[in-house]
């Protein structure tokens, strides 16, 4: 009996896949471990490659003929590090020297004194119309100690500021090699990748595809939706910002370009104070200019070009966009816009084919009985 029953447990070791998968999940969950300090690059690196991809095809078809295509790949990453990553670079290091010219501005603008009675606010020109209209606000006793530590409020913000950008200096440049190898090795086999997602995907091939597909629309609508209706508004409004002759103008549109992606917010957290402060120096004629432009102008295209974008090329519900750009943002940064809104979108779209899959059942029993019933695929409560 023994020997028998020894054999039969043999025989159910031999043929039970319970082994292999509990080495598989040990492997999956070592693997993640690896490579969890570097999701962030690598999502970057796959977000660039993805976009480049159409750049890759063209270098590597037209340019070397079909061959070569280590060297697509490299001329590819070239391109984008010198049309994307250096750039930001700059960005962030023009942003800081106008920092610094903020700060300049307004030491000159706030006398330098020690301490700053209200007196000497009362005869600024930027604010002594304020002060005329409403006297009483020279009684506050908050003013005095504001304007006495302007100065060095600044000052210290600016200097966490170098502080933090010094200190994340070497992080930077190791994400930035990973970003680049990433995006190398992406693009030149990012299609294999896919492919073998594709297949290991428990779904029908109508249901990969549809998968798929879905992350290629919400991945472009993201793009031109956000970042491109962004770029554009934060151009105009830093053109709007230099015509009428405000200060630091690549700072600010730097700052529209940020507040644009976030919804709800937009542009005018920005446009809107700087007509104040025009108002306030006397220059009525300008700060009607600016405000006018900011919100007739720059903040309609916001309202035109977004919906187009997302809303119909992703064929997602605003919910789903609205909640994954501030979750996103909340738990990934800056790389949260492209991440947040995916990975809902996709999850609710993957629980949308396990309702229908469930549902299957259901509806060939209801086809015997109700002809009609039948290819009536049931409509998500997002309307997905």
């Amino acid at each position: 009996m023994s020997d028998a029953h020894n054999e039969r447990v043999t025989y159910k070791l031999k043929n039970s896949s319970a082994p292999f998968v509990a080495l598989l999940v040990f492997l999956v969950i070592l693997g993640c471990r690896i490579v969890w300090p570097l999701l962030p690059a690598l999502a970057w690196a796959a977000i660039l490659s993805f976009f480049s991809y159409p750049l890759y095809t063209f270098i590597y078809r037209r340019l070397f003929r079909g061959r070569y295509s280590y060297a697509a790949s490299a001329l590819n990453t070239i391109l984008l590090l010198f049309l994307l990553v250096l750039p930001v670079i700059g960005a962030g290091i023009a942003a800081t020297k106008e920092l610094t010219k903020l700060y300049q501005f307004f030491v000159e603008w706030f006398p330098n004194s020690g301490e700053i009675p209200l007196r000497s606010i009362l005869s600024m020109p930027q604010l002594k119309w304020i002060f005329s209209m409403f006297p009483d606000l020279l009684n506050l006793p908050i003013w005095s100690d504001l304007m006495s530590n302007v100065p060095g409020i600044l000052a210290s913000f600016v200097t966490s500021m170098s502080r933090e950008l010094l200190g994340n200096a070497f992080k930077l440049g190791f994400n930035l090699i990973v970003v680049t190898v990433g995006t190398f090795f992406l693009a030149h086999d990012g299609s294999k990748l896919i492919q073998f997602i594709r297949d290991i995907m428990p779904l029908s091939d109508e249901g990969k595809d549809s998968f798929l597909l879905r992350s290629k629309q919400m991945l472009y609508a993201i793009f031109y939706g956000i970042i491109m209706t962004a770029g554009i508004q934060a151009a105009l409004g830093g053109l709007g910002w230099w015509f009428v002759g405000l200060p630091n103008p690549a700072l600010f549109a730097a700052l529209m370009f940020l507040l644009a992606m976030l919804p709800f917010v937009g542009t005018p957290m920005v446009i809107v104070p700087g007509a104040v402060y025009l108002l306030a120096t006397g220059d009525v004629k300008n700060a009607a200019i600016l405000l006018g432009w900011g919100l007739l102008i720059v903040s309609s295209i916001d309202n035109l070009l977004r919906p187009i974008f997302i809303y119909e090329g992703s064929k997602s519900h605003v919910l789903l966009v609205f909640v994954g750009i501030l979750g996103g943002l909340s738990s990934w940064g800056f790389l949260g816009i492209f991440m947040g809104p995916l990975v809902l979108s996709v999850a609710y779209f993957m629980l949308h084919l396990y309702r229908l899959m469930v549902q299957t059942p259901d509806l060939e029993s209801d086809e015997a009985s109700s002809p009609s019933a039948a290819g009536t695929p049931p409509v998500g409560p997002l309307g997905m």
